[in-house]
């Protein structure tokens, strides 16, 4: 009975931490939205997809942290050399950094605002770059965003971050990666998708919590009998 009591304060505890983690969640305002194929496009990058995903947060102040991250692959070489945005919303943002204007770039990876080009077979599901971003010339990282690094960009933003999330649900603001250095010289490119990763990390540790909750109650059963 000792145990059992001491167990459930412990799961007790963990719900506890759960659910302030949840709610720090909430009030930051962040959603991750991973990277999907891009239908009869090439193939070569597709079992890499889940490698990628799209993390938007809320900064106030009508700003916003656009961030792609590329998970650690060290048995890889590949890296993400540009990121294509587009906006059909019609635009979700009231200011956008100026080519060559460092100060926005937030990560690992140092990256600028250019125009030009469409997201390699990104006709295939109509996509329509207003801009991207690029590498800096000359910096240390000549291939830009590789395994367990992340590139990311300040907007301000019309509207509330609810409507910014709203636009990339629709399909109305979109991010596209082009993914080099696949083996065999090969590369690919991916699009977010419109549905966000449903379940925090402060999820699955309630889930966890409420399991040990139903492991306690069943251990004190069999010791009552």
């Amino acid at each position: 009975m000792i145990f059992a009591a001491k167990l459930k304060n412990l799961v007790v505890a963990g719900l506890i931490g759960a659910g302030v983690l949840l709610g720090a969640s909430q009030q930051a305002g962040a959603v991750t939205f991973p990277f999907e194929n891009i239908p009869g496009a090439g193939v070569a990058g597709d079992a890499y997809a889940g490698n990628f995903s799209l993390n938007v947060t809320d900064l106030g102040s009508g700003n916003v942290l656009f961030q792609i991250v590329s998970a650690a692959a060290p048995a890889l070489n590949y890296f993400i050399r540009t990121i294509f945005v587009d906006d059909t919303s019609p635009s979700a943002f009231t200011t956008l950094p100026s080519a060559n204007d460092q100060s926005h770039s937030v990560g690992t990876v140092n990256m600028t605002r250019s125009s030009g080009g469409n997201l390699p077979q990104g006709n295939n599901v109509g996509f329509s770059t207003e801009f991207n971003f690029n590498r800096v010339p000359g910096s240390a990282n000549v291939n830009a965003i590789q395994q367990g690094e992340t590139g990311g960009f300040v907007f301000g933003v019309t509207g509330s971050f609810a409507s910014i999330i709203s636009a990339l649900t629709s399909g109305e603001l979109r991010f596209g990666i082009h993914l080099q250095g696949l083996p065999g010289g090969a590369s690919d490119s991916f699009v977010n998708s419109v549905t966000p990763v449903p379940l925090p990390a402060a999820g699955l540790l309630l889930i966890g919590a409420l399991g040990g909750l139903g492991f306690a109650a069943r251990r004190r059963k069999r010791m009552a009998a």
